[in-house]
């Protein structure tokens, strides 16, 4: 997954482009961390600013695009989505 400081995703010109090259996305601390503790550590790497760099699959990036609500980064939309996941996994 690779998205800027910001939270925001680089844009893909063409739809080749997408198939050709792992999608890198970045993800702070928190959301790393959350991951590390519901699944397993991230591959990835440590940026100057805190955030980390985390590649990711077509169909990854196609389904967090698909949960993403408008103005959230997508941190703050996996930590959503894996508090509710977790939380729904608690209750069976």
């Amino acid at each position: 997954m690779d998205f800027a400081g910001s939270g925001q995703h680089r844009p893909i010109q063409a739809r080749e482009d997408f198939h050709q090259a792992m999608l890198h996305i970045e993800i702070t601390e928190e959301c790393r961390a959350l991951i590390e503790s519901a699944v397993e550590s991230p591959t990835g790497r440590r940026l100057a600013n805190g955030n980390w760099q985390i590649p990711v699959n077509d169909v990854t990036w196609e389904r967090l695009q698909q949960l993403r609500r408008q103005g959230e980064t997508i941190s703050d939309c996996i930590i959503r989505v894996m508090i509710i996941a977790l939380h729904k996994r608690g209750l069976q």
